[in-house]
């Protein structure tokens, strides 16, 4: 019984009685697609069905089987037999391929769903600004590569148990992939191989990309403030405005600010050299007066370095000193306290003014003579106070304030130019050997920037020339595409020219094509995927950006290959089939 004879006989025979497609499907209980699948041949009616149709039509059931007005009554047992055998083994088949589709539509649904799962992870991964996912999340959600194999796999043996059932059924639709297996393992081995390729390259512009946001901690730009020859890092007169546009600017991190007095315990005799010999420092942290290794810091109970990042009356005194006076922790000492001017700014004549007298507790003691650093003190301070402190100090009294020494790192290097920009704005030039201004004016800037800005430069160019060649690439995949799909299916012109003979228009037959290339690509495209997060260990937004990729440009080649072979000639192409 043949499919289209059988849904003509119900076209005519429904006509004739008078009815439109959805009175009959109301009278089967069916739906009026139902009753159009049958008269265009697509579907046939289950055996159940068929009766009461044959009543509907008010036609005998054996001429519903035979599809056709029988003049006689009566005909032979065996051909009424056969006709019923017929009839039941073409209902069974079109139970079994419903059944059937019902499978292979699920296997696609878990496939899709698996697609977006991986699609969503990346599309995360982007719009968190590369960041990875969160590791206490799980192990399916927190370990990213475990992640990507879970919904690889899934993915894979979804789509490889629906395109099983297709090779296994004759039946379902007109694409045949069954028959072109070596084909088609071609094809998603290609496709296999294309991912790795192109994920290995944006892996490498990933990577670069990742070590040049990393370089400001591997690298980092340490500067400081100098007098205008570069000679001196300390001992300078660092003005105000300078010390609040540090401490305000977003470019600097790690600010370390010292500042320089004299003083006398008690009373000063300023004819008496005596009196004022204690050196003071001022300073915003213990790393800025040179904190290391050899510096064994006794504290009293509840007390730490923190104090000099604040305006406390507090201070730490060298062990020596601490020893000679028969101090104690927490006992406060009388300071009286002179700060250092210029006489002429242009030649370096330091005076020494009275600041104020004022009562510290000791915090602590250490031996700062052996905690010193070389390049930054001028001599070791035998009194270390909050930087802060000095500061109101000179603000009661109205004095101007200069800070001694000051050095920071650069927050972000890669914006060094808005940095630099923002130094000029405060009046700081470059240090420069060759000047003639031997002053202590701290009016200098000193950015050991060169190891950094290189290695930046060389990875921005390493990434601007790997990025010229995308485009090429991808015009590469295209044409990958097209000339693996003409030579695989150039054995196949035949069974095209077979299909359009059939009556099938070109359209239609290149979406049958099409849809056999779009499974077996896909196929390929997520097998490559996993395989590259195997052994590259990337994930995320690379990952979907190369299958994307990697799919649109060898589809689009495969379509145009398609488009190609369909332009072959039905009647030579069957002459070179005979």
């Amino acid at each position: 019984m043949d499919n289209m004879i059988f849904g003509k006989f119900i076209r005519t025979s429904r006509k004739e009685k008078g009815l439109t497609q959805k009175q009959l499907a109301d009278m089967l209980h069916v739906s009026d697609k139902t009753i159009s699948k049958w008269e265009n041949g697509i579907g046939f009616p289950d055996i159940k069905l068929l009766e009461p149709l044959a009543d509907c039509l008010e036609v005998s059931l054996l001429e519903l089987m035979q599809s056709e007005r029988l003049k006689e009554p009566k005909i032979d047992r065996e051909d009424a037999e056969q006709a019923v055998a017929v009839t039941i083994l073409r209902s069974g088949q079109a139970e079994e391929k419903k059944e059937l589709m019902w499978k292979v539509k699920l296997l696609l649904g878990a496939c899709a769903c698996g697609s977006l799962y991986l699609a969503w992870t990346g599309i995360g991964y982007l719009l968190g600004g590369g960041v990875k996912m969160n590791e206490s999340a799980g192990v399916l959600h927190g370990n990213p590569v475990a992640f990507y194999i879970w919904a690889g796999l899934l993915v894979i043996l979804c789509g490889a148990a629906a395109i099983c059932l297709l090779w296994k059924n004759e039946q379902i639709s007109e694409v045949k992939i069954g028959r072109h297996k070596i084909k088609g393992t071609l094809t998603i081995l290609m496709d296999m191989l294309v991912v790795l390729l192109l994920h290995t390259y944006l892996s490498n512009i990933a990577n670069n990309r990742d070590q040049l946001v990393n370089l400001p901690e591997l690298l980092p730009v340490h500067a400081h403030i100098t007098n205008p020859d570069g000679s001196r890092r300390a001992g300078l007169f660092i003005k105000e405005e300078v010390v609040d546009g540090f401490q305000s600017s977003a470019y600097v991190k790690d600010l370390k600010l010292t500042v320089r007095l004299k003083a006398g315990i008690d009373r000063v005799d300023p004819e008496d050299g005596d009196t004022l010999d204690l050196f003071l420092e001022g300073a915003n942290s213990l790393e800025a007066m040179g904190e290391n290794e050899n510096m064994d810091i006794v504290w009293n109970a509840g007390e730490d370095g923190s104090f000099l990042g604040g305006s406390e009356a507090k201070c730490l005194v060298s062990k020596e000193l601490f020893e000679t006076n028969g101090w104690k922790l927490g006992e406060k000492i009388s300071l009286c306290q002179y700060y250092y001017t210029q006489e002429d700014a242009k030649w370096g004549n330091v005076l020494m003014k009275p600041l104020e007298t004022g009562e510290y507790e000791i915090a602590g003691y250490a031996d700062l003579i052996k905690a010193s650093a070389a390049d930054i003190m001028v001599v070791a301070p035998d009194i270390v106070l909050p930087f802060q402190t000095v500061r109101d100090a000179c603000e009661r009294n109205g004095i101007p304030f200069y800070a001694d020494s000051a050095s920071f790192y650069v927050a972000n290097t890669l914006e060094l130019n808005e940095f630099k920009q923002e130094m000029k704005d405060l009046s700081l030039r470059n240090a420069s050997p060759t000047t003639r201004d031997f002053s202590l004016n701290g009016v200098a800037l000193r950015v050991n920037d060169a190891v950094f800005v290189n290695t930046a430069t060389r990875l921005r160019r390493v990434i601007d020339a790997v990025e010229v060649f995308l485009p090429f690439l991808l015009a590469l995949i295209a044409c990958v595409g097209y000339l693996v799909t003409l030579l695989l299916l150039q054995s196949r012109k035949n069974e095209m020219a077979l299909l359009r003979s059939m009556g099938l228009g070109r359209w239609k037959c290149f979406r049958i094509f099409f849809t056999e290339q779009l499974i077996l690509v896909l196929t390929g495209i997520v097998a490559g995927s996993v395989f590259s997060v195997l052994l590259q260990g990337n994930y995320g937004w690379d990952s979907v950006l190369t299958g994307c990729l990697v799919g649109s440009c060898y589809m689009l080649g495969n379509s145009l290959a398609l488009w190609k072979l369909m332009k072959v000639s039905v009647m030579e192409a069957l002459f070179q089939a005979e």
